[in-house]
């Protein structure tokens, strides 16, 4: 049965977008896909970028709960469905990542088109800046795999730790504040470039994102200095900008609507 979804899924070429003619191709489509709640949504939209899809990027239990705000017991209950329904796994650290099955079924929900709900990693408020610093260090005495590995899981300061993904030619860490005030994307690359993104989830000020960054990049520099005995950074670069975000909660909300009113015949598993 799972092939056969899979196999309709492949097929349906439809794009959905928001517009007075998509209801249509949406109840054909959720005609196919398998009923989901609204929280195994709001799972799957925040594995809907391309470092969840492309890069394998994988997110612990407590990195998904921070990310979304959501009740333990809620998200719990949403992984696991996700996991039976073979959308989502586990890897050998607990973390959730996305299956070849659970790529082709965010690509049908979500796409990739203008006017279709999106989600970004770094991107999940359009209002607020970021700061970002490049650090460089030499790429043959530190190892981005190496140190993205001894990184992952780690807690600092107010930052928990969220995800990540260790490729061949980048790594990247994503931290979170207790309080989800703040952001902290690490991305490590074979050239010897380690960039720092910081990003404000809520109003503040310049000052208190430079603050951030700074506790940040302390924090990586620490770390390389006691990971391979290295101190020495060719450079330190600062850059303030602000997140363009390409998801749109109000598109997200309508299908939402239309998703519930087309699923209401349906039982829960």
């Amino acid at each position: 049965m799972q092939e056969d979804l899979q196999n309709a899924l492949i097929k349906n070429s439809q794009n959905v977008y928001l517009d007075k003619d998509y209801l249509l191709p949406l109840n054909a489509f959720v005609s196919n896909a398998p009923v989901l709640s609204f929280p195994e949504m709001e799972v799957l939209l925040l594995f809907n970028n391309e470092d969840a899809k492309s890069r394998g990027f994988s997110f612990g239990f407590q990195g998904i709960k921070r990310r979304l705000d959501i009740h333990q017991q809620r998200l719990a209950i949403a992984l696991r469905r996700l996991v039976r329904r073979g959308i989502i796994a586990k890897n050998e650290d607990k973390e959730y990542f996305l299956t070849k099955y659970g790529k082709i079924l965010i690509s049908n929900l979500f796409g990739n088109g203008d006017n279709k709900a999106r989600y970004t990693l770094d991107s999940v408020h359009s209002d607020f800046p970021s700061c970002e610093v490049e650090i460089r260090v030499n790429p043959r005495r530190i190892n981005h795999k190496i140190l993205a590995k001894k990184l992952k899981g780690k807690w600092f300061s107010h930052y928990r730790y969220v995800g990540s993904s260790l490729g061949e030619d980048m790594s990247v860490l994503e931290w979170i504040t207790e309080d989800a005030r703040y952001s902290a994307r690490v991305s490590a690359g074979g050239e010897g470039s380690i960039r720092i993104t910081i990003i404000a989830l809520q109003f503040c000020e310049d000052v208190q994102l430079r603050e951030e960054t700074n506790k940040v990049s302390s924090f990586i520099k620490k770390s390389i200095a006691e990971f391979f005995g290295e101190s020495q950074f060719y450079q330190v670069e600062f850059t303030s900008t602000r997140n363009k975000s390409s998801f749109d909660p109000n598109l997200l909300n309508r299908w939402m609507e239309e998703i519930y009113k087309s699923q209401t015949q349906y039982n829960y598993s």
